[in-house]
């Protein structure tokens, strides 16, 4: 079974990926923000971290960075989440420079999942 990490302050979207990604077989941790991201890191290992970008007191770019000082296997395995906003706040290119998938929302759950089974097959 594959452990994921969802990261993101919208509740019923957290609960919703919690449950497509149970139905495929993942065993799936929810955290609210960056900083709770960071303690389920300490605690965990994990084989993909699904994040929002735009998040109260730390954001998505924020968070990857700490994680890839901190534990720089995780550095390909992120799938960014975004609504029209991040893109404009110019989240699209740190993105890019990342190589991770960036899906906006509301998004189509089939390239969802295929995003998250993409990532999680990746070599490190």
């Amino acid at each position: 079974m594959r452990r994921v990490l969802v990261v993101d302050d919208d509740y019923d979207l957290a609960q919703l990926l919690r449950e497509v990604l149970t139905y495929d077989n993942c065993e799936v941790d929810i955290a609210t923000n960056g900083m709770e991201a960071m303690d389920r890191l300490h605690t965990g290992e994990y084989d993909a971290v699904i994040c929002d970008l735009m998040m109260p007191r730390v954001d998505g770019e924020v968070l990857y960075n700490d994680v890839v000082r901190e534990y720089p296997f995780l550095a390909s395995r992120f799938i960014f989440v975004t609504g029209q906003a991040s893109r404009k706040a110019g989240f699209s290119d740190f993105v890019g420079r990342t190589g991770n998938h960036l899906i906006e929302k509301p998004f189509d759950l089939p390239a969802f999942r295929a995003a998250v089974q993409e990532t999680i097959e990746r070599e490190s």
